[in-house]
């Protein structure tokens, strides 16, 4: 058995030992909001499991296996399917904090939204398929939120970010021999932010943008 073994689950672990620990402060009381994460999730899995799958499956990336558990479903492991529950659930869990502790940030606005676009842009110059793909999906999200967007959505993105580059980071090779994450460079830019790809930010904002349509579905 490798050293390494497990590293990915453990990422996850510590991913979320905080956010679900902090959900029971009574400020913010996450907790009393997880009825409404199914709805969150639904939106952001309607479009990037299929996109995960059909990535994994035409080998534009993959995982490697010295640091996975072994099981594997649709040709992603375990760890990948907890990606997609763990991820939304720490971004949401700081957006509701930003809301509760920083009430002016409620007010809404789509300016930031425009730098990410030219980001994009430069990544389809320089990239492949991938790139392509990313912006769309990025674009169709936009489009699905644009009226409420807020300083909170925009302050909890870039608050996801710290630890985003610490443990994507990991993923992609920043302490370990080879990367756990793997990327077919000609599906990408190439152009990468220490050891992650620069369209992983991208993808992060299309990720929040989705939960964030599913978390405010029904308010006004």
């Amino acid at each position: 058995m490798p050293e390494q073994f497990n590293l990915y689950l453990i990422i996850n672990v510590i991913a979320i030992a905080g956010p679900f620990l902090l959900s029971f402060d009574k400020k913010v009381a996450f907790y009393k909001k997880w009825p409404k994460l199914l709805v969150a999730l639904s939106f952001l899995w309607a479009i990037y499991i299929p996109w995960d799958i059909f990535f994994a499956f035409s080998l534009e990336w993959g995982f490697n296996s010295d640091y996975l558990v072994g099981f594997e479903f649709l040709h992603l492991p375990l760890e990948e399917w907890m990606f997609f529950i763990i991820i939304p659930y720490c971004y949401l869990f700081i957006y509701e904090c930003v809301k509760s502790y920083f009430p002016k940030t409620k007010e809404k606005t789509i300016l930031p939204y425009y730098f990410f676009i030219g980001v994009a842009l430069s990544q389809v110059y320089y990239g492949g398929i991938y790139s392509y793909i990313n912006l769309l999906v990025v674009l169709l999200a936009f489009m699905l939120v644009r009226s409420k967007l807020n300083m909170a959505f925009w302050w909890s993105y870039l608050l996801t970010l710290l630890p985003f580059l610490i443990f994507n980071g990991i993923l992609t090779g920043s302490i370990t021999e080879d990367p756990i994450v793997w990327y077919n460079s000609a599906a990408f830019s190439d152009v990468r932010i220490g050891t992650i790809p620069s369209e992983d930010f991208i993808y992060l904002l299309g990720m929040m943008l989705l939960c964030f349509k599913g978390w405010t579905w029904k308010e006004d």
